[in-house]
This record gives C-alpha cells, structure tokens and sequence, in this order.
C-alpha cells in the first residue's frame, strides 16, 4: 500500500482515486513520514520546528537546481548564441534563402529576447562582450576579476 502512494497508483482491493495522492511525497519513506508527522500532529497537536528532510519538496529539474545555487546556467557560446538571436540580422540569411518566414523570424526574436529578459529578471547578467562569460549579478565578472588582480600587482 505505501508503495502505491508513493507512486501514485492504484492500491488494489480499494477504489480510491489515485489522483487523491498527487500532494504526497515519492518516496515510501517520505510516505511513511508524512504519515508520521501528521499522526503526531492530529493526537498530540505537536509539529516539527523544520519539516523532515524526506518530505521537503524536491525539484527533479537541474535547471532549478542550478538557480537556487546561483549556477552557471548558459555557457559562453550559449549565451552569444542567445544575444545574437536577438538580433534580426541572425535571420536575414534563412529569410533571403526561403528557409523561414519573416513571422517566422519575428517570433524566434520574440522568443529569443524573452529568454534573455527572463535571465535578467533572476540575476542573472548576460555581458554583450563575446569572451564574457554569463555571470550572477552578485558576482564579479571573470574579467573584472583579472583586471582587479592585475591592478592590486601594480
């Protein structure tokens, strides 16, 4: 029975809805838990100062991973690729050839600049200088940092 909670499946013998179990945990030792704490909760009204750890929700996106740890999140031909989309010219050569529409076109610069500004909004700073790499915004860029070195050796 725990493992079809925590896998969100039928439990045979029953007839309750499996989409009843979309709140709890994936884990059976999460299931466990939550049962736990919430059997100590409804007799002895006592909650935990912090949830347990097996039943924090966990992301199963890298992505979010990266920008809670304030990650890399684009490489440095990612992120020039990125910029260079935001630009009509990147398109001028597939839109001369047939290979795409203007709308078309419109709509990749759309979406391009969109990216970028969504970036931007978590701190994320895309520099324009091509050997720049994408930094956070609380961090210094690499070629701040060599510049600084070099300036305290002098």
């Amino acid at each position: 029975m725990v493992s079809a909670l925590a896998k969100k499946a039928e439990i045979k013998g029953t007839k309750i809805d499996p989409t009843l179990f979309a709140g709890l945990p994936s884990s059976q030792t999460g299931v466990m838990v939550h049962y736990f704490v919430k059997g100590i909760k409804e007799d002895f009204d006592i909650e935990f100062a912090e949830k347990p750890v097996s039943l924090k929700p966990r992301s199963t996106n890298p992505f979010d991973k990266k920008v809670a740890g304030k990650k890399r999140l684009l490489t440095r031909e990612q992120k020039n690729e990125l910029l260079a989309k935001t630009q009509m010219s990147f398109y001028e050569k597939d839109i001369a050839a047939g290979k795409m529409t203007i709308d078309h076109a419109m709509f990749a610069l759309k979406d391009a600049y969109e990216r970028k500004a969504n970036f931007e909004e978590m701190g994320y700073v895309l520099p324009a200088k091509k050997t720049e790499y994408p930094y956070w915004v609380d961090e210094i860029s690499g070629d701040q940092r060599m510049d600084d070195t070099f300036a305290n050796k002098i």
